[in-house]
């Protein structure tokens, strides 16, 4: 975890993929829990349209975050998790 400015970068590319996820979460939570509204980059090996799916889903961050994201030119995908302003 490196910080950055106003945000987070998380690059979970070394992490074991059962760990990623619920690693992201703790961030997102504590986040909401702080009421912060810093963003977090997500830094992947694959594509992270799943992790926008399921932050959308649950019921502590549904409507609380954008989430977009791209593949850079390595091949890595880089998510951007933002805090919208309610």
């Amino acid at each position: 975890m490196n910080s950055a400015g106003s945000g987070l970068v998380l690059d979970t590319r070394g992490l074991t993929p059962a760990l990623r996820r619920p690693i992201v979460f703790s961030v997102i939570d504590k986040f909401v829990e702080l009421d912060c509204h810093d963003s977090i980059v997500v830094i992947a090996d694959h594509e992270p349209a799943g992790l926008g799916y399921q932050i959308e889903l649950r019921k502590e961050t549904k409507g609380r975050f954008d989430f977009y994201y791209d593949q850079r030119l390595d091949g890595a995908w880089v998510a951007l998790i933002r805090r919208r302003i309610l």
